[in-house]
């Protein structure tokens, strides 16, 4: 953890450095971009570092919203039972009740006293021992909440490539709708698909596939704006955001990234292989009162034209 922590704060203080230098705003999302842009580029020991830690806090996460579901039940569980002992306490103080009304003798006066004094007792004991079950339950939830607090960037990023997650890419693209909307300022997506993907894992298996997709990440923040918002839409797809682009200056993005990943290769560094793979894009720009569900139908339909016509290829929609 230590040297996961000592990684961080030097890619930290690089980036810090770098937008001070070339004075780019201190937004959160504007930074995190740069953070893991300059991530993507450490030596191959810190990579390592990271990668681990990030299984490590992937499988943590897990473990404490299987905790924290298990927590959920037994407190439910406690509910009942107080329900239940609660009622098989009234149900034994109203017969002591009509035993009252009932009783002449000072005799039987006194033992009703008695076992009444006793059913209370056993309620105020029943009762103290589910509060402090209660008690330790909350204290347990409250330290799974602090936890899961410390990893709540997990929740918009994608741990196997370092990109942001499908629900961080849907958040993102709502706000750029909104404001294309209100200003008129129209964006475009590009609908990434790697050729072939299966048969890198048919013939390398998953782990060199992973690689693969961990590399293309990397790739895709390394040659894509600031401004750009790369994310993994599912399996081998991703989606860029592009603010502010039109289908020109998109399609124009695109041949970028298909040109230079043809040039290049991508490594699996676990288990030492690099392979060179293609992509096809489809690009849509948005259109007037379009919504992002038939925006990314129509850069889907877009992708389905260049893997029809051959792959390694860039459509517009």
């Amino acid at each position: 953890m230590e040297r996961f922590y000592l990684t961080v704060a030097r890619v930290a203080k690089q980036t810090l450095h770098h937008m001070v230098e070339h004075r780019i705003p201190m937004l959160p999302d504007v930074y995190s971009r740069h953070f893991y842009r300059f991530l993507s580029v450490c030596d191959q020991n810190s990579q390592d570092i990271v990668d681990e830690q990030l299984e490590s806090d992937t499988r943590e996460v897990g473990n404490q919203q299987d905790q924290g579901l298990s927590i959920m039940h037994e407190l439910s569980v406690m509910i009942d039972q107080l329900d239940k002992v609660t009622s098989n306490h009234t149900v034994h103080l109203d017969n002591h009740l009509l035993n009252l009304k009932k009783t002449e003798k000072v005799d039987d006066l006194d033992q009703l006293k008695k076992d009444i004094t006793g059913e209370l007792n056993q309620v105020i004991e029943n009762n103290n021992e589910i509060h402090s079950n209660i008690v330790n339950a909350q204290e347990t939830v409250k330290r799974l909440q602090n936890k899961m607090e410390e990893v709540a960037d997990m929740a918009t990023m994608d741990a196997l490539t370092g990109l942001y997650n499908r629900r961080a890419l849907f958040s993102r693209l709502a706000e750029e709708h909104s404001r294309s909307l209100r200003y008129g300022q129209g964006f475009s997506i590009l609908l990434i698909d790697v050729d072939d993907f299966k048969s890198v894992n048919d013939k390398h298996g998953h782990q060199v596939g992973d690689g693969i997709l961990r590399g293309l990440g990397s790739f895709l923040r390394q040659n894509l704006r600031d401004s750009d918002f790369p994310a993994r839409y599912g399996g081998e797809e991703f989606i860029c955001l592009l603010p502010s682009t039109d289908q020109t200056h998109a399609i124009q993005a695109g041949e970028k990234i298909r040109h230079l990943l043809a040039q290049s290769k991508l490594s699996s560094k676990k288990m030492d292989v690099s392979l060179q793979i293609t992509v096809s894009i489809g690009i849509a720009t948005l259109n007037d009162n379009e919504s992002i569900d038939d925006l990314i139908k129509r850069a889907d339909s877009a992708l389905y034209k260049s893997k029809r016509d051959g792959k390694n290829q860039v459509v517009s929609a």
